[in-house]
């Protein structure tokens, strides 16, 4: 064997605490090395995890508010389809627009529903034009245009125009019921085109 080799093994023998401390030291080295080297990763993964966590907070937080406003948005596409119109239910569509012409103290002169146009593609709904021509003092035409703006079936008017009603006596409109006396120079005119959404 090696001279130095042998003194080596005899110096082992000799001082076996200091072999086992330095084993220990190089075991423990090697050990700090491997974790070290594998940190980054760790923190990778950590950051991730954490905003993984806050996300989920996040959600929990404000699920009540989102069951809340989906509840909202079924509520109000449950009363949309509740008060589409019908293209073929002619008498009952028309009802809708006497109901204002009775409550503002209106004449409702002429009332057409006119065919949907070619043009619509829609999926889900269809698109009705009407052309009416209301008259009556100025705040009461007013009070049936904004009835019907905010009424309960969806409107999108694509026309209208405003004129002075000369003064006249009763006449019978379009709607086959008698008018109420129109008298005073106040007295106007209102013409609508208008679409109405409805079945498909």
């Amino acid at each position: 064997m090696n001279p130095q080799l042998e003194q080596f093994v005899v110096l082992m023998r000799r001082f076996p605490y200091c072999v086992a401390c330095v084993v220990l030291t190089l075991a423990l080295a090697g050990g700090a090395w491997w974790l070290w080297d594998d940190i980054d990763e760790l923190e990778t993964a950590h950051e991730a995890t954490a905003k993984e966590g806050e996300g989920m907070l996040t959600l929990l937080v404000g699920g009540s508010t989102q069951r809340s406003e989906l509840a909202a948005v079924r509520d109000i596409a449950h009363r949309i389809d509740d008060n589409l119109l019908v293209e073929t239910s002619l008498v009952e569509n028309n009802e809708y627009f006497y109901k204002f012409e009775a409550r503002t103290g209106t004449h409702l002169v002429e009332l057409h529903q006119m065919n949907s146009p070619i043009t619509d593609t829609s999926a889900l709904y269809r698109r009705i034009p009407y052309t009416l021509r209301v008259t009556g003092a100025y705040e009461q035409v007013a009070t049936f245009l904004l009835d019907l703006e905010t009424g309960p079936r969806l409107v999108n008017i694509t026309g209208f125009s405003f004129s002075r009603q000369a003064a006249s006596s009763n006449t019978r409109g379009g709607s086959g019921r008698d008018a109420p006396a129109e008298t005073g120079a106040s007295n106007v005119s209102l013409d609508l085109s208008l679409e109405m959404l409805g079945k498909k």
